[in-house]
């Protein structure tokens, strides 16, 4: 596992080079560039906002067997060590993220008169590069595992990052037991949504908006399995929450493509 600075370097990383990129494609289309960072001053603190907002209204399994339920989280909003407020403790949704990134960035291009399906098809190619980069540093800390597997490319958890049934280390040994690294299959997943996103753009080959509606398709569809694997997952009763939410995306995104 590794310690707060870098893996916060990390995701500085990721957040810088999905701006470089947006801001590369920008210049492409004839689209002012500096809107990019400008448009971040909007977009960081609202992604950051939803994030959190997203993990306290959907805690993982781990985080509600502490008593950290929503209501929980909520109702102790403002404790310093364990409440709402307390994102430096860790508990972000990239969900969350999407969704107020998104409304900041359409708020943006509305007050600015920018065109938002040219920059939205923008965003979807940089989000997908800086969440390649981002999932990274997910691993290296023991984070986005899955399930144990004798597949030759499992990885070993050490015990601190375990939940769950797989914290008994006698069942488990962490020496021996390997897990699913699912970080790394989503990051195989959104490289190869970047490169084929990027490779539609460049061809012009898709209508206004579309790629955003592809990104939501692949993204999601692929998310869903990938959360069928994972442990410490947020439930909704005895349903993986996550895996609700990737399937009416995903089933929104076609059935949108399909009216076009």
């Amino acid at each position: 596992m590794i310690g707060q600075p870098f893996y916060g370097a990390i995701v500085v990383l990721a957040v810088w080079l999905g701006m470089e990129v947006a801001a590369r494609l920008a210049k492409r289309r004839g689209l002012p560039a500096e809107h990019v960072w400008r448009a971040m001053l909007w977009m960081a603190p609202c992604a950051l906002l939803g994030a959190r907002l997203w993990f306290i209204l959907l805690p993982p399994e781990a985080v509600v067997a502490l008593g950290r339920t929503t209501q929980w989280l909520l109702t102790n909003f403002f404790d310093l060590n364990q409440g709402g407020v307390a994102i430096w403790t860790g508990g972000l949704g990239i969900f969350g993220a999407v969704i107020g990134g998104g409304a900041a960035m359409w708020f943006y291009a509305r007050r600015h008169k920018q065109p938002l399906g040219a920059w939205l098809e923008i965003a979807v190619i940089a989000l997908a590069v800086g969440q390649t980069v981002g999932r990274l540093a997910n691993g290296l800390n023991g984070e986005h595992y899955g399930v144990p597997t004798d597949l030759p490319f499992g990885v070993l958890i050490a015990e601190r990052a375990r939940v769950g049934l797989y914290s008994d280390l006698a069942r488990f040994p962490p020496e021996t037991t390997r897990f699913h690294p699912v970080w790394l299959y989503e990051m195989l997943l959104t490289g190869a949504l970047a490169f084929g996103l990027w490779r539609t753009w460049r061809a012009k080959t898709a209508h206004n908006g579309d790629l955003a509606l592809w990104y939501l398709l692949f993204y999601c569809g692929g998310r869903f399995f990938l959360e069928g694997l994972k442990v410490n997952v947020p439930r909704i009763g005895a349903a993986n929450a996550m895996q609700i939410v990737c399937a009416l995306c995903a089933a929104a995104a076609a059935l949108r493509l399909l009216r076009r």
